[in-house]
């Protein structure tokens, strides 16, 4: 790991620091930071459409972790293999506001093209497709991929995509990652038992148009879920992307799925992390002592620093690290992972 890699990894440890991918995994929120009432949040999660309600005033003892940080589902969109179509594209793909996961193959010679540094700075992710693209997995080509993303761009790879999602990239991938995308399609529903190291995702057909693509956005809403996409490049290129759709097309696809609302749209680190932690939340039992409960967790490996979820207690008030967490407006409150417990105490 570079210098500036691992300067990024420990500035992220605060609580109060928004990361992802070296950058922001999120998209922005639209409230003050601070103060109890206020739409303050510790980590860059986005402000939900809706209001979660008005802050529960019951017996203490139960903890809900809102799905999709208050969102009724989730998406996210990925790029497999730095095509050069992806390249030629970027100010479309990043005229649509919204974070994506770029997977890079490290072997070409578009992986080491400036436009990746200009995707971190914008709020995507960077992730691993390996060195030189395998059917079968080899740890040495998925360490050098990485070496690569850290010390070209200075940031850690938290998520991977297996090519051809090959099944022999699983256990590989858990030993590394916070994530491994598959190819499967499917979406993926909180707390569900969803593979972590085989994420499905929707490849559209070559040449799919928008109402196509925009529709499984529209499944994953209406379903509650997350949708994960995966597309290789656009059509018109000379980069050989796998069933390449054409750039016009697709972004309309998201400007429908955005019109929709209720969606949040972000990195699969960024998701995916959310994603796992409510399930070891939601999965853990509190202790009680003195009339106060406390959750407790402990983060897998490979998990990125200075996430949050959102909660909402039965009743009480929250407290993490000897301190109490700040009520939002917007109805939850935003507890850091980072700290692995939360107590909630009678008022």
């Amino acid at each position: 790991m570079t210098t500036l890699s691992r300067a990024l990894l420990l500035s992220c440890t605060s609580l109060a620091l928004a990361c992802a991918s070296g950058g922001t995994g999120s998209t922005e929120d639209d409230g003050d930071d601070g103060g109890d009432g206020g739409d303050n949040t510790m980590c860059g999660l986005p402000a939900p459409d809706e209001d979660a309600g008005p802050r529960p005033d019951g017996d203490v003892g139960e903890l809900l972790v809102l799905d999709w940080a208050g969102f009724t589902a989730a998406a996210s969109y990925t790029f497999d293999d730095a095509n050069q179509t992806q390249i030629d594209h970027y100010d479309a793909l990043q005229a649509l506001g919204i974070p994506m996961t770029f997977y890079l193959q490290t072997n070409k010679r578009q992986a080491g093209d400036p436009i990746w540094a200009q995707a971190l700075e914008d709020g995507h992710e960077l992730g691993n497709h390996t060195h030189s693209h395998p059917q079968e997995a080899s740890a040495e080509d998925i360490d050098e991929a990485t070496t690569f993303i850290e010390e070209t761009f200075g940031v850690r790879p938290w998520t991977m995509a297996a090519p051809y999602g090959d099944a022999s990239y699983q256990p590989l991938a858990e030993e590394r990652f916070l994530i491994n995308r598959g190819v499967n399609n499917r979406t993926i529903a909180p707390n569900d038992s969803t593979n972590p190291f085989n994420l499905p995702c929707y490849l559209p057909p070559e040449g799919a148009d928008a109402e196509t693509m925009a529709s499984q956005i529209e499944s994953a809403r209406e379903g509650g879920a997350w949708r994960v996409v995966l597309v290789h490049g656009f059509t018109g290129g000379s980069d050989g992307a796998y069933q390449p759709v054409d750039i016009e097309a697709f972004t309309e696809s998201v400007e429908l799925a955005k019109e929709g609302g209720g969606v949040w749209f972000d990195t699969v680190m960024a998701i995916g992390a959310y994603w796992r932690a409510q399930k070891l939340i939601s999965e853990a039992t509190p202790e009680e002592s003195d009339g106060a409960y406390t959750w407790s967790w402990e983060l897998p490996e490979n998990f990125p620093p200075g996430q949050c979820v959102r909660v909402r207690p039965s009743g009480g008030t929250v407290e993490q690290d000897g301190q109490e967490v700040a009520w939002n407006d917007r109805g939850y409150f935003e507890i850091a992972l980072d700290a692995g417990s939360v107590t909630v105490r009678p008022e």
